[in-house]
């Protein structure tokens, strides 16, 4: 059974799905009459990290915008889970070829986002993710070909051992708990990742991190988010083969400078789907920096179809 639950005004709707056996929290942006571009979130990301800008300036191209927290992240439904999994060791059975056994895959959470869709009415979407949110389409737009009217696959990859894996100090990075149980603590380590994974050409201070960090708590501190995410990416293994019935028009996007989804990722799914088109950001990190909102925002316009290109945004730090 699926229900909604809605707190609307004019032009945002938001509220729960229930759907797939948990509580999906969306928010949904525009006219309800226009083509829907669903962004769908990465690793413990929350709707919030989908640049504010970029979803306004889609709207006032003539695109209805819903955005949602995966299952663990942000206001939806979390696992019960208390210490964290053994990433590390299955990352290494993961490279190795051997099945990771996890509490889901990714194909559950392709299921949740194709739940939100049904309750909310949408048959068809240009589906836009990133990192392994991209993952979550490009499986979407393989297994569901009816509800993908476009693909836009942003900083992923399809997921195959053998691709290049993210640098070291990365991978070690994401599994290092903080120094201690402080606030600060906290705060500094969330940082510490995010900063090693920033654009090189594209940078923010590190206090703008440390706002961003703050912001996302303060709607809903999820620690294992990170560790349950990374656990299904790699139970899940490499799809590459199933990209193959893709038919949906697809466009892949990544930073040339990408240190935990390497570039590789993205050329390797630009050559599994039929007909994809690539397009590699010189300086660009695995990150979405307000210096390439504008890029990004238009990337996806000219794939989709828009012909009115928006201008640079105006960021102050």
């Amino acid at each position: 059974m699926i229900t909604v639950k809605v707190v609307s005004d004019e032009t945002l709707r938001t509220g729960y799905v229930n759907t797939n056996g948990i509580s999906v929290y969306y928010e949904d942006l525009g006219n309800p009459s226009d083509p829907v571009m669903f962004l769908v979130c990465g690793m413990a990301m929350q709707l919030i990290h989908w640049p504010d800008a970029m979803c306004q300036a889609w709207v006032a191209q003539g695109f209805r915008v819903i955005r949602f927290d995966n299952r663990e992240t942000g206001l939806t439904t979390r696992s019960h889970v208390k210490s964290a999994p053994p990433i590390l060791q299955s990352f290494v059975r993961y490279r190795l070829g051997f099945k990771v056994d996890a509490e889901y895959d990714l194909d559950t959470l392709v299921l949740d986002a194709v739940g939100v869709l049904d309750a909310l009415g949408v048959e068809q979407a240009h589906w836009v993710g990133v990192s392994m949110g991209g993952m979550i389409a490009q499986l979407a737009a393989a297994d569901y070909p009816q509800r993908v009217l476009s693909l836009t696959s942003i900083m992923s990859t399809t997921n195959e051992p053998h691709i290049p894996g993210p640098r070291w100090d990365v991978l070690l990075g994401l599994v290092k708990p903080p120094r201690d149980n402080t606030e600060q603590a906290k705060v500094k380590a969330s940082v510490d990742v995010m900063d090693k994974l920033q654009s090189p050409d594209y940078r923010v201070h590190r206090d703008v991190l440390a706002f961003d960090v703050r912001r996302a708590n303060a709607r809903a501190r999820r620690p294992m988010a990170g560790p349950m995410h990374q656990m299904a990416i790699l139970a899940t293994g490499g799809f590459s083969k199933r990209l193959k019935a893709v038919i949906a028009p697809t466009l892949v996007i990544h930073g040339d400078r990408d240190p935990l989804v390497r570039s590789q990722g993205g050329r390797h799914s630009a050559k599994s789907i039929p007909g994809a088109k690539l397009s590699i950001i010189p300086g660009m990190g695995h990150d979405l920096p307000p210096g390439l909102t504008a890029k990004l925002t238009n990337l996806v316009l000219g794939h989709i179809g828009s012909i009115e290109p928006v201008e640079a945004f105006l960021y102050v730090s």
